[in-house]
């Protein structure tokens, strides 16, 4: 921990300790005949308004609504006060109360929407636009949230696509879809995730941020961007925490809705797509105070996407006196994906009284990436091969919380267990199969590389019709691969947490403290045979029906495919026909297989005080990690014959002191500008801390990973500015700084394995060995510019226009990389990300663009300019870093309300078919680019009262 965030942690801790010694002084000292004030506050319809501001004078005393709409004032001197209720949007409410001695003034509040131009607008996505404006303005950390129906009004298929349309985002996409979220610059696992404040487990086996493909858009009833942490929230989250948060019952009325849509993609021959959702919410029971005790919320989606994917992946090289570019190998791919997704999220909660509470939430979520692919590889002088793979993926994440918030006169206790879990069936690799020319043939030989007919289409002079390369019995079968089993991760975690209201110097204040612990155990246990061939028949014995006569735009031609049904049906009917291949069994199975354990325990202080126009929170949180793992040492001869497998044993501990300061200044009623110091956390991924080695023996040369137990975790210091202007016809601009100073980054560093007679080099000598190790530092920074609002000051028909856009630009570097001479750009970095979304609202109908763009980025560094891994051609060379292409995608939505509950939808995803691919160094380097086409999609969604 560096010397500048020893001394922040000592100035917190004396800033947290003398109001902790006199905040129970002083909220003891209170008088008995202090008084209270409390409410609700609701819209027209009955729904609660969360995040609304009440101002309570003369006190000046801030507070804001919760959830439910409520409020609660406490340690009132009896008298007569001036209540002021804002929300943007709407219409200030202003009342005057008297609070007696001992006794709640309670006041109930409607309020109406700001203006008669708005009336047109009082539906769900008026609502949904106010609430997260409203958060977001009341948040003590820097927020972004996108609430349920800002999530509906555009194409999202998962979470993962909803977060990468807020500022500050972009995204790691898989298959067309989001996968990961890259937040300010910083790769994903430097993100954490959770469900209404739960830690949630990443289903992969080998990394720790959570797969969001898994979690559908519509099961959700908004999704938060923590950009900021106070000492009451998880550490480990450097880029920013997503906290996705279950729809929850506002309203006495119930309301049900039920939407189906279908849709058409127009590749492979035409593909389908499918969805269904629908949830139920209410309040019933006996009534209290704020309405009925009791409330539930269920919800139910489920959608099939039959995805078709064109790709080709090159290797790219410089030949000759002029360095011209060629390239050595072509794969040409078509991935067929049947992915189904669904899931079930609730919650209950009960109403101890009109401010406290009991409730449990849970969420399940189940994803099914199915897919096949079939790839040839064609070679400049070498023989093409064939390979065809399927994948059974099955991914799960589910949790499950059990909790209380009771709220007294002067304090207030919030309680909680949960239980969190995840599941990835398939995890150890994709089952298939290897077809080769014999050696003896002269298929290939005339394979040639020649320009194509832009640079991003390369040609092969034996990718035509007639050629042998494209004859299937010219190929015959070498192995089969085949892999059975999973990966599991289990967490348990309680927390619990005091606050005591009270006064300091006449400023309304709370202190909090609390504990929290973790514990996660995660592993994988995975069997992957590989078999060899004894006959190699020819691939004509398997062949499948499936061809695609338009792949990849005519541009290239698909030669025939197999079904592995056919392969894997032959070994199960003829085993004699294959031998195990024990060496590279054992190796691709024992080395993936591990059981990692790690505690977390963290206790925290928390002050917030209001004076005048400031409001501070400062906070320390101390988190203590506990780790031990087990993981497999594979050896084999040099002929590649099994050894022995053996385990490696791994642990660690260390502490960490996480300090927080969190300002913000109240420039006028409608400005604010905030301040922010944080420290923050990353652990390293499950899979680094393991002691494995693996090897991957279809490369040149071989490339053998290699676990590091010695991993440390990254920190860092990240700093905040941020303006905020909210304006009354429903909008808000934003425009900040942040800047994050990372300490020991984790990179991948890769180097050729010497012979030295060493353990290592006796079984990879020469071979290209991959470790993840700690780096000395890194910086990233960036301005985020973010307006939107509803245009209702325009003229005539323009009042229904509406706008919603970012603007991101960031820069980092990672210092002192070993084996390189500059210092790269972080991996995840784009330089800039945007998102850009106008719509057109009217009183039955709403239109929404979204145009989202992220910028180039490093996915993994592979560069070295010097050692025996140096490339020669430098880092913008066609072996320099990998990186994503730009990526720029324009979705669209249309709905209209019919009546009686009814609209219907228009839906196109996709609409531009955007490029998605990778690079080596510069963009001319392409090794691989893939087409989706677009998706269109219509639908109709019932809900029991118009929205």
């Amino acid at each position: 921990m560096s010397t500048k965030a020893i001394l922040y942690s000592l100035l917190i801790t004396i800033l947290l300790i003398v109001p902790a010694i006199s905040a129970t002084a002083v909220a003891n000292a209170a008088g008995p005949n202090d008084g209270s004030v409390s409410g609700t506050i609701r819209d027209s319809s009955g729904a609660a308004l969360t995040g609304a501001q009440v101002l309570l004078q003369p006190t000046g005393t801030t507070v804001t609504s919760d959830k439910q709409g409520s409020y609660l004032i406490p340690n009132v001197t009896p008298g007569t006060y001036t209540v002021t209720i804002s929300y943007v949007g709407f219409a200030n409410s202003v009342n005057t109360i008297t609070v007696a001695a001992g006794q709640t003034a309670s006041l109930e509040t409607i309020l109406t929407v700001g203006s008669a131009s708005q009336q047109i607008e009082v539906n769900a996505t008026l609502e949904g636009d106010a609430a997260s404006i409203n958060e977001q303005r009341v948040s003590d950390n820097i927020l972004d949230v996108q609430t349920e129906a800002q999530i509906r009004s555009l194409p999202n298929a998962n979470i993962a696509d909803v977060v990468g349309r807020m500022p500050g985002v972009t995204l790691q996409r898989n298959e067309g879809e989001g996968q990961y979220v890259q937040i300010r610059g910083t790769e994903p696992r430097l993100s954490n995730t959770t469900i209404d404040g739960v830690i949630v487990p990443g289903p992969d086996p080998q990394v720790r941020q959570v797969d969001l493909d898994t979690i559908p858009a519509d099961l959700v009833g908004s999704v938060a961007i923590n950009k900021t942490l106070s000492a009451n929230q998880d550490g480990d989250a450097i880029g920013g925490s997503v906290d996705l948060r279950i729809k929850q019952p506002t309203s006495d009325r119930p309301a049900l809705m039920i939407e189906g849509t279908d849709g058409y993609t127009p590749i492979a021959n035409g593909r389908k797509t499918f969805a269904i959702g629908s949830s139920l919410g209410f309040r019933f029971g006996p009534q209290s105070g704020q309405g009925k005790k009791f409330g539930l919320e269920v919800g139910y989606h489920y959608d099939y996407n039959g995805r078709a994917i064109d790709d080709i992946e090159p290797v790219p090289n410089l030949d000759g006196p002029n360095n011209s570019l060629s390239y050595d190998n072509l794969y040409i791919q078509e991935y067929l994906y049947d992915r189904t997704r669904y899931g079930f999220a609730g919650s209950l909660d009960y109403r101890l009284n009109d401010h406290s509470d009991l409730y449990v939430h849970g969420l399940f979520s189940n994803f099914r990436d199915y897919g096949q692919k079939y790839a040839y590889q064609l070679a400049f002088e070498d023989n093409p091969k064939y390979k065809t793979s399927v994948r059974r993926p099955n991914l799960q994440v589910a949790d499950l919380a059990v909790g209380g918030n009771q709220v007294f006169t002067r304090t207030f206790v919030r309680y909680q267990i949960a239980i969190a879990h995840s599941r990835f069936g398939g995890a150890a690799g994709n089952p298939g199969a290897e077809f080769k020319v014999k050696k003896h043939s002269d298929v290939g030989t005339d394979c040639d590389y020649v320009p194509g007919p832009s640079q991003y289409r390369p040609q092969y002079t034996c990718n035509v019709a007639g050629n042998p390369t494209m004859d299937p019995n010219s190929y015959f079968l070498d192995t089969i691969d085949l892999t059975f089993g999973q990966a599991t991760q289990l967490n348990l975690q309680a927390s619990g947490s005091m606050g005591i209201n009270y006064h300091l110097g006449g400023h309304f204040s709370t202190f909090e403290f609390g504990g929290q612990f973790r514990n996660e155990h995660k592993g994988q246990n995975a069997y992957s045979p590989e078999y060899d061939s004894n006959d190699n028949d020819p691939m004509s014995q398997y062949l499948g029906s499936f061809n695609n006569h338009h792949f990849y735009g005519g541009s290239y031609r698909l030669g025939p495919v197999t079904s592995f049904e056919a392969i894997t049906g032959d070994l199960a009917a003829n085993p004699g026909n294959y031998t195990l291949d024990e060496g590279t069994t054992h190796l691709q199975s024992d080395s993936a297989n591990y059981n990692l354990q790690e505690r977390v325990s963290a206790g925290y202080l928390m002050n917030t005080i209001q004076f005048g126009r400031f409001h501070l929170q400062t906070g320390l949180r101390i988190e203590g990690t506990n780790t031990s793992n087990t993981g497999y040492l594979v050896v084999n001869d040099a002929d590649g014959n099994y050894v022995s497998t053996t385990p490696q044993y791994g642990s660690g501990s260390y502490v960490d002191p996480l300090p927080s300061v969190q300002l913000r200044y109240k420039i006028d009623n409608d400005s604010d500008l905030r301040a922010v110091y944080g420290r923050g956390i990353s652990r390293p991924d499950p899979y680094q801390l393991v002691p494995y080695i693996t090897e991957d023996q279809s490369t040149d040369p071989y490339t053998v990973g290699i676990g590091n137990p010695k991993l440390v975790a990254e920190h860092a210091n990240d700093y905040d500015v941020l303006y905020e202007r909210f304006m009354p016809s429903l909008g808000m601009i934003e425009a900040g700084y942040f800047y994050k100073q990372i300490s020991k980054p984790i990179y991948g560093q890769q180097s050729i394995i010497p012979s030295t007679g060493s353990p290592l080099s006796q079984n990879y000598a020469g071979e290209l060995v991959f470790q993840e190790v700690n780096g000395d530092h890194a910086h990233v920074q960036g301005i985020e510019v973010a307006y939107q609002q509803h245009l209702t000051f325009l003229p005539g028909v323009l009042t229904g226009a509406r706008i919603n856009t970012n603007f991101t630009y960031t820069n980092s570097k990672n210092y002192n990389l070993t084996g390189r001479s500059d210092n790269p750009a972080l991996v995840g970095q784009a330089p800039y990300s945007w998102n850009i979304g106008p719509a057109y609202a009217t009183k039955r109908g709403l239109f929404s663009v979204g145009i989202s763009h992220n910028g180039a980025n490093i996915y993994a560094y592979q560069y070295q300019s010097t050692g025996p891994g140096a490339v020669p051609f430098g880092v913008n060379g066609p072996f320099g870093d990998n990186y994503f292409y730009a990526h720029t995608q324009v979705d669209a939505k249309a709905s209209y309300y019919l009546g009686k509950g009814f609209t219907v939808m228009a839906i196109g995803e996709n609409m531009n078919n955007a490029v998605f691919g990778f690079y080596n160094g510069s963009p001319g380097y392409m090794v691989q680019r893939e087409y989706y086409k677009p998706t269109y999609s219509g639908g109709v969604r019932w809900t029991q009262h118009h929205e």
